[in-house]
């Protein structure tokens, strides 16, 4: 199986593709997590209960949006983003998927410029905080690199400022830096690599789950498990080094 088709059969609901790589985003792993832990009788794990805690803190005090249209907006894009990537019901066939990809993403691109021109950032407040995150799931998948890293700082402050949902932040900044060729800072970036799913390299793996839990993403092994029940896959223990991407 050719290896970027064998790339794209590894996307999950948020995860973004390059030729023998893939970089899940931790939405989709999360969201896994979070069933698994709702269907076993035991009790709440800490950092479930904290992610969660936090997450209603972050509805509670920015709302359910007051921009409807915009809303429903970003939420079709969304669909359209996952659709592009086969998680639809009539999603097109794998050969299509790989074909039209590029170019899907490149419009959502467009389009998400053009809202934040227009508009500003989406956040919590002005759309709710899962429109809120679509922009970012968008944003992860752009192949403007250039814009993602101009956007970094803007976004940085949102999520400092309880604006916007840190752990979709987290997702774009470890895909900037891994396309920069940098160490990521939450390990939410892996590769297709021999069978198996390596994380590429770290800041500071001592502290990684000490800044995971800050940005409302799970414990890294907890990721790891996830990953590995969604792709089939086993996680390696190897470490790889990103290498840096052209810039658009």
């Amino acid at each position: 199986m050719p290896m970027r088709l064998t790339a794209l059969l590894l996307l999950a609901a948020s995860a973004s593709f390059a030729p023998s790589s893939f970089a899940q985003s931790g939405a989709h792993a999360l969201s896994a997590a979070t069933n698994a832990s709702n269907s076993e009788p035991a009790a709440q794990p800490a950092w479930k209960a904290a992610i969660e805690a936090r997450r209603k803190q972050l509805i509670s005090s920015n709302g359910y949006g007051t921009d409807s249209p915009l809303r429903d907006q970003l939420m079709k894009m969304r669909a359209t983003d996952q659709a592009a990537r086969g998680f639809a019901a009539a999603s097109a066939s794998k050969k299509e998927m790989v074909q039209n990809l590029p170019v899907t993403d490149a419009q959502l691109t467009a389009e998400l410029k053009q809202i934040v021109s227009e508009k500003g950032w989406p956040t919590i407040a002005m759309v709710g905080i899962d429109a809120s995150n679509a922009a970012m799931l968008i944003l992860t998948h752009t192949p403007d690199h250039a814009w993602q890293q101009q956007m970094l700082p803007q976004l940085t402050q949102l999520a400092d400022a309880d604006k916007i949902d840190p752990s979709s932040l987290a997702l774009v900044v470890d895909k900037s830096l891994v396309s920069a060729g940098k160490l990521q800072r939450y390990g939410s970036q892996f590769k297709y690599i021999n069978g198996a799913m390596a994380m590429y390299g770290v800041e500071d793996p001592g502290g990684l789950d000490r800044k995971r839990a800050r940005a409302l993403l799970p414990p890294i092994d907890v990721y790891k498990e996830q990953l590995s029940q969604i792709y089939h896959l086993p996680a390696s223990k190897a470490i790889v080094s990103a290498t840096p991407q052209p810039q658009n």
